[in-house]
């Protein structure tokens, strides 16, 4: 039988204990409804906790991947605009070349033709050199891409090792100038001397261009494919002249009295219609090497965009996952705090009840 006791009430104790759990439940439902996570703290779910964890690193990880698959199409894009620019210049230079390539142009006209073509070889340089993507130069061949024909690693996932990035290949970012496209990267350009600093910039031997090459080293008459004679024997002879005096590399100027590269080229090319046609091969050659620069280039623009949507499935799936462990489902949540607050309002007022209990005992004395 139960006893009326005054220094235990049971009762109270049991409402006290059961509006403590009520109470508890409620902050922890509000708590998620707030915060919109079902995990706020490790003693929620340790090990949910851990496993979010992770998953949070790998999404923070993907969105980096993504930030720099699209800094690389930027610098692809930036490489893109230039080179398609030169290869119009080139193809202007090629019109003119044709033209005075002829036969039917007099002195002021050849001199109008070499006047154009030196400006836009000029511009060409002038482009090549100050174009840049976040301070690497990418087309005047003196960035480390090009020069340790390394190229340049684009991170296109989490992880290291080398499936987890796009390398775009050094020759992207060789030089573009005229100097680089007439001499240093032409395949028909003959390099002589030490380090390649002595450089005769007629094709190599048994290439059909004689005409060019009598111009270019001053040799006296020849004698075209049609039978027309041509005299160099007076001309200005520009076989081995030393790199500095070439200007091929543009962080050297000529030395007192030479004359640049460009200058050179059209010296001795826009002087008759025979050197002129030869050198609409050196001219091909340059648009060539433009052109399978802009497609390699577009071939990894579409490899990258690819990148960029396995990136974007990958963290979709990993958001997905780390959602339904960490997530609150506010439905459950707001049933609950309901349920919760019933509970501690009715608590509170059995509790109320019950330590009034004691007073019966009064009633006794």
């Amino acid at each position: 039988m139960a006893s009326i006791t005054i220094n235990t009430n049971l009762a109270s104790l049991t409402a006290q204990h059961n509006l403590s759990i009520a109470t508890s439940g409620m902050n922890t439902a509000m708590e998620r409804l707030t915060t919109g996570y079902r995990i706020n703290s490790g003693k929620d779910d340790a090990a949910g906790s851990a496993v979010s964890t992770l998953m949070e690193a790998q999404i923070s990880g993907y969105d980096v991947a993504e930030s720099n698959a699209t800094m690389g199409l930027s610098l692809l894009d930036t490489a893109e605009g230039v080179l398609n620019i030169v290869g119009d210049y080139l193809q202007r230079i090629r019109d003119l070349t044709e033209q005075a390539a002829n036969g039917t142009y007099g002195t002021s006209s050849m001199t109008a033709i070499r006047t154009e073509v030196q400006q836009r070889m000029e511009e060409i340089n002038r482009l090549c050199t100050v174009i840049d993507f976040n301070g690497i130069t990418l087309l005047d061949g003196k960035s480390v891409a090009a020069t340790s024909t390394n190229g340049i690693n684009i991170q296109v996932s989490n992880n290291s090792g080398k499936n987890n990035i796009i390398n775009l290949k050094y020759t992207i970012f060789e030089a573009a100038t005229c100097t680089a496209l007439f001499i240093t990267n032409n395949a028909k350009s003959e390099h002589k001397g030490e380090s390649g600093y002595n450089i005769d910039w007629y094709k190599r031997s048994g290439a059909d261009t004689t005409a060019l090459e009598a111009r270019v080293k001053g040799d006296g008459e020849y004698t075209s494919s049609d039978g027309r004679k041509y005299n160099y024997s007076d001309r200005t002879k520009y076989e081995d002249i030393n790199a500095k005096k070439y200007d091929v590399y543009d962080d050297r100027k000529p030395i007192t009295g030479a004359k640049s590269c460009i200058t050179a080229i059209c010296d001795a090319v826009y002087t008759d219609d025979a050197t002129a046609r030869e050198f609409l091969s050196f001219i091909d050659d340059a648009i060539e090497n433009v052109s399978n620069r802009t497609a390699l280039i577009g071939a990894y623009m579409n490899r990258v965009e690819s990148a960029v949507d396995a990136i974007s499935v990958q963290k979709e799936n990993i958001v997905s996952a780390n959602s339904s462990i960490k997530d609150a489902d506010v439905a459950t949540e707001s049933s609950n705090y309901i349920k919760y607050q019933i509970l501690q309002q009715s608590s509170s007022t059995l509790l109320a009840t019950a330590n009034q209990t004691p007073s019966i005992a009064l009633n006794l004395i």
